[in-house]
C-alpha cells in the first residue's frame, strides 16, 4: 500500500500470520518512518561483516567436516593389538570379521591382492592352519578424519615344509583402517608375509621364493 506523508512515499508492507481464527491479523511496517532505511542498511552491512569474519576463521553453520574423528596413537596401537589377539586365536571367523567388506589382503610383497572378506575368510583359514605366530612393532602411526594406518616391522614363524621345521617370513607389515558406521574396520592390510633369514628376518627378502600363503 503506498501514500504520502511528510513529503515522502508512504510505503506500507503487512505480514499476515494466516491464522483465520483472528481474522488474518498481521504486523505493519511503515518504510519512510524516520530512520527505518539506515537501521536497515546498519543491519545489513553488520550481519555481512560477521558473516565475513565467521568464514574467514572457521566458524559459522555447522560444516561437514565438524565430525572429523582422528584416532590418538594408543588407540592406534589397539586397533592393532586386537589384530593381533585375533590372529593368535586360530580362528578364521574372528580374523576376517575386522575386515570391511570391500577390503583387500596382500599377503606378499609381489602376491595378488585376496579382495573382499570372503577370499579374505578362506586366506586365513589356510593359513591359520599352519599355527602362525606373529612379531610386530609399530613403528608409524597416523591418523585423519576416519581413517588410520599403522605399520612397522612384522615377523612370521609358521610351520615349515618339513616336518618340525619352522620357516621365518616378514617385512613391513601396514594395516589401513576406515571408520564406518561407527566401527572401524581394516580396508587394506599387507602382511609382508615374505621368506625371511633368521639372521634377517625384516631386510632383504632372502633368495628362495616365499611359501604360498
Amino acid at each position: 500500500m503506498r501514500g504520502e506523508r511528510g513529503g515522502l512515499p508512504l510505503v506500507v508492507v503487512r505480514f499476515l500470520d494466516g491464522n483465520r481464527e483472528n481474522g488474518n491479523r498481521g504486523r505493519t511496517i511503515r518504510m519512510n518512518e524516520p530512520g527505518f532505511f539506515g537501521r536497515t542498511l546498519e543491519s545489513f552491512v553488520l550481519g555481512s561483516v560477521a558473516a565475513l569474519a565467521a568464514a574467514a576463521l572457521g566458524v559459522g553453520p555447522v560444516r561437514a567436516d565438524a565430525a572429523c574423528i582422528k584416532l590418538s596413537d594408543v588407540e592406534i596401537v589397539q586397533l592393532l593389538n586386537r589384530w593381533r589377539t585375533e590372529f593368535a586365536s586360530g580362528d578364521p571367523d574372528r580374523v576376517s570379521a575386522l575386515y570391511a567388506d570391500g577390503a583387500s589382503l596382500t599377503a606378499t610383497k609381489d602376491g595378488a591382492a585376496h579382495q573382499g572378506k570372503e577370499a579374505i575368510h578362506a586366506y586365513f583359514k589356510d593359513l591359520l592352519a599352519k599355527r602362525p605366530t606373529v612379531s610386530i612393532r609399530p613403528s608409524s602411526l597416523t591418523s585423519d578424519c576416519g581413517t588410520a594406518v599403522v605399520s612397522g616391522p612384522v615377523v612370521y614363524r609358521i610351520t615349515g615344509e618339513r616336518k618340525g621345521t619352522r620357516a621365518v617370513l616378514g617385512g613391513t607389515y601396514t594395516a589401513e583402517y576406515a571408520l564406518r558406521d561407527g566401527k572401524w574396520w581394516i580396508v587394506r592390510h599387507s602382511l609382508a608375509a615374505d621368506r625371511r633369514s633368521l639372521a634377517n628376518p625384516v631386510g632383504d627378502p632372502a633368495g628362495k621364493p616365499s611359501p604360498p600363503l
